[in-house]
């Protein structure tokens, strides 16, 4: 029988436009999920459990490749660590998004079917080219049979663009800033007008495999 694609989603939206909560909403029922959690959003909604270190996270992925089940884990350390180096060398800054996308493209090639969700791309990513690992995951999630991709920003003029080239899902909420209601709209093929009257918690998406448009507005629940 032939195995489910994956999915990849890009949500977009300016702070308070609801976008979090729309993703913590259709994740709330997943049994295996991994978040780039550096805001703790999650981890104080009791959504995931934090692990704090890149070592910790490494520990928590090998015990479940070990004996599978429950994981619902988030990653709420820092983005970089600074190691000290001997003068006159400087201390050197090393992003952890690099080694947590390593980590998550093993972890979700061996679990298929289960869920990656990054918070606010624009803090780890460059318009430029996306860091390597994080760009495997974008290009070849798909054959990782059943997982979703859920990438967040809240400026997609400042994130990488490999998401929005080749997510399966767009959704787009209010935006602030009039450059990027404008490249959202060309994204999704409507009237810069269109985004522009959006509303805190009002969305509009397209799915692009179908070309199906639809709107919406998130509730709390």
């Amino acid at each position: 029988m032939r195995q489910r694609d994956g999915e990849a989603i890009f949500v977009v939206g300016s702070r308070g436009a609801g976008k979090t909560e729309w993703v913590m909403q259709r994740t709330h029922t997943e049994h295996r999920l991994l978040v780039w959690d550096s805001l703790q959003q999650w981890s104080k909604r009791g959504l995931v459990q934090p692990v704090w270190s890149i070592t910790q996270l490494r520990d928590a992925i090998l015990a479940d490749m070990a004996n599978p089940g429950r994981f619902r884990i988030g990653y709420a350390g820092p983005i970089a660590i600074t190691l000290p180096r001997k003068l006159p060398a400087r201390p050197v800054k090393v992003p952890m998004f690099e080694p947590f996308c390593r980590m998550a493209w093993a972890w979700l090639q061996k679990r298929k079917g289960s869920t990656l969700v990054v918070e606010e791309l624009a803090d780890v990513t460059q318009p430029g080219k996306a860091p390597d690992a994080w760009g495997e995951i974008v290009r070849k999630s798909r054959h990782a049979a059943g997982s979703k991709i859920y990438a967040l920003t809240q400026r997609p003029a400042e994130s990488d663009k490999t998401i929005a080239g080749n997510c399966d899902l767009l959704h787009v909420g209010r935006l602030s800033n009039p450059n990027d209601r404008k490249s959202l709209a060309d994204y999704l093929d409507v009237p810069v007008g269109e985004v522009s009257k959006l509303q805190s918690l009002q969305w509009i998406e397209r799915d692009m495999r179908t070309h199906r448009l639809s709107r919406g507005m998130v509730k709390f629940t």
